[in-house]
């Protein structure tokens, strides 16, 4: 009896080695560092497309109801906020805040918000280390963001303007990190803080923001970019509330994004926000993209059609400062966060390679 209960301890004892030995790697988590954009979607009348912020991956963007892809299984997640169909209006009648706002600082033209770059072509720089930067540059790009304050590699070397960006309040603490007096000559607001999914502030949050971080910046020689808001109405009536509200603040430029596939709707919202703000125009954000709902995506033909009309108007307005076409992916990157693959700048299987499009793009 006494072996036996030797043999059964000495066999729960190897049974709680094992057990041990299976426990004592721990699970590497995935590394977040909120690097990179992934758009997240959903299609009703009014609002636009949204990104989220991520790891060091681009996060494909819940499904919805025009998605490229028919095949992609639907999403519960999807945001209640609604994308800017090609029929969206903007002809908001200016408030006394509206002429309010357009009364702050700096006028439009070649003052303090509009940029001595080489170039009004900008790259959204969304794909890391991936497709070396130097290989998608050009004598007419001057600048380089990527949603976040840390410069992207190599941006210096390549004489290219890099554009902090204050994303929202979880970059508070590494937009204080970076940018400081002549870390860059321009910084960029919030991104969609007139949107749920992104960084989604009031204007009043907003300003409270602006004082803290970004206005300071004035003094240290940085030219002040607006947030980015969104093409739908709530994403001008949202920059019309945030600068009648920033009494005193400095405002020099105005960023905004837009997704359609009408060239003449994106002129239209261009000049009915220099028109209301009288301030130089940055489009950090556009491409021809339906997020109407009706999932009529553009063609490769129409997409270079949008390209060339509304590449033409913006160099030929001295108060267009900047434009950054969405973005600097490949087709299936893009696919993978429900834009249209053919909007794609870089070649797919060597990204050291531009599309025609992105040729196109890069050589107005």
């Amino acid at each position: 009896m006494a072996a036996l209960k030797f043999f059964n301890l000495l066999a729960l004892s190897s049974l709680a080695l094992v057990a041990l030995s299976f426990n004592a790697a721990p699970v590497n988590a995935l590394a977040t560092d909120h690097r990179h954009i992934a758009r997240s979607i959903n299609h009703a009348h009014n609002g636009v497309a949204k990104k989220k912020r991520d790891s060091k991956r681009c996060k494909p963007r819940t499904a919805s109801s025009s998605l490229v892809s028919s095949s992609a299984p639907a999403s519960s997640t999807a945001h209640s906020s609604t994308a800017a169909a090609t029929t969206t209006t903007h002809t908001t009648t200016k408030s006394s805040s509206t002429a309010k706002a357009a009364a702050t600082t700096a006028s439009s033209g070649g003052s303090a918000g509009g940029n001595s770059f080489k170039g009004k072509v900008g790259l959204s720089w969304s794909n890391g280390e991936q497709g070396t930067l130097s290989h998608h540059v050009s004598d007419s790009v001057g600048m380089v963001y990527n949603w976040t304050p840390q410069k992207v590699a190599g941006a210096d070397a390549l004489g290219l303007a890099f554009l902090p960006q204050l994303w929202g309040e979880k970059d508070i603490g590494a937009f204080q990190q970076y940018v400081k007096k002549g870390y860059a000559t321009h910084v960029l607001g919030f991104n969609e803080p007139d949107q749920s999914g992104q960084s989604n502030l009031s204007p009043s949050q907003g300003v409270s923001l602006w004082r803290t971080y970004i206005d300071p910046l004035k003094d240290q020689g940085y030219t002040l970019i607006s947030p980015a808001t969104t093409n739908a109405a709530s994403g001008k009536q949202w920059l019309v509330d945030f600068i009648d509200q920033c009494t005193g603040c400095t405002v020099d430029a105005i960023s905004t994004h837009f997704y359609g596939t009408k060239a003449q709707d994106l002129i239209d919202h261009l000049n009915d926000l220099h028109t209301t703000f009288n301030k130089p125009i940055y489009l950090t954000e556009y491409a021809c993209q339906d997020y109407s709902g009706a999932n009529n995506q553009c063609s490769q033909d129409e997409i270079f059609s949008f390209m060339g009309t509304t590449t033409s108007f913006m160099q030929s307005q001295s108060w267009m400062a900047g434009y950054f076409w969405f973005s600097s992916m490949t087709g299936s990157e893009l696919q993978a966060n429900k834009v249209n693959p053919l909007n794609a700048l870089i070649q797919e299987g060597d990204t050291t390679q531009r599309t025609d499009l992105g040729n196109m793009y890069l050589n107005p």
